[in-house]
C-alpha cells in the first residue's frame, strides 16, 4: 500500500507541474504586468522539494528546469542544472535539518526565486550594452520575482494538503 500511495503521489506532482507548465503558457490566462508573467514552475519545484526526499526534490527539479528553459526561452541548461541541485539541497536539508513548515518554505522560497532571477539577469544580461540595465532589472526582473512569489503561498498549501493526505506512514 505504501508503494501504490507514493506512485499515486508522484504521479499527481506530475500533473500539477505539467498543468502549472501548460497555464503559465497559455496566453491571456495569466495577466501579464509590464509584459511579465510568473515562473510557476519555481515555486512548484520548491513546494515539493521541501515536502519529499532528496532524490525525489532532485526529479522534479530536473523537470521542473527542463520545462522552464523550454517554455521561457532561456538557454537550455540554466534552470535545469540550478533546479536539480537546489531541489536535491532542499530535500536533503528537510529531511535532515529543518521542520518543514510555512515560515521556512517562504523562506526558502523568496531567497531562492531571488536569487536565481538576479543571477538568471547577471549571467544574461549584465555584460552587455544594453541601455537602460538598471531600468530593464527593475521592471522586468524585479516584477518577475514579486509576480513568482505570490504564487509560493497557495502552492505550498496545495501540497501540504496533498502531501498530508496520501502520506505513506
Amino acid at each position: 500500500m505504501e508503494g501504490k500511495l507514493k506512485f499515486l503521489r508522484y504521479i499527481a506532482y506530475v500533473i500539477e507541474v505539467l498543468v502549472l507548465y501548460v497555464l503559465s503558457g497559455t496566453p491571456g490566462f495569466l495577466p501579464a504586468i509590464l509584459g511579465v508573467k510568473p515562473l510557476l514552475l519555481l515555486p512548484v519545484a520548491i513546494t515539493i522539494a521541501v515536502f519529499e526526499s532528496e532524490v525525489t526534490a532532485m526529479v522534479f527539479g530536473l523537470i521542473c528546469g527542463i520545462l522552464c528553459d523550454i517554455g521561457f526561452g532561456t538557454n537550455i541548461g540554466f534552470y535545469t542544472i540550478t533546479l536539480t541541485i537546489l531541489c536535491f539541497a532542499f530535500g536533503y536539508c528537510a529531511r535532515n535539518f529543518f521542520v518543514t513548515n510555512f515560515v521556512n518554505a517562504m523562506v526558502i522560497g523568496g531567497v531562492t526565486t531571488t536569487a536565481l532571477l538576479i543571477i538568471h539577469f547577471l549571467i544574461f544580461c549584465g555584460g552587455s550594452d544594453m541601455p537602460y540595465l538598471g531600468n530593464h532589472f527593475v521592471r522586468h526582473y524585479l516584477l518577475r520575482i514579486a509576480y513568482t512569489l505570490i504564487f509560493l503561498p497557495p502552492l505550498f498549501w496545495f501540497n501540504r494538503l496533498f502531501r498530508s493526505q496520501m502520506k505513506e506512514d
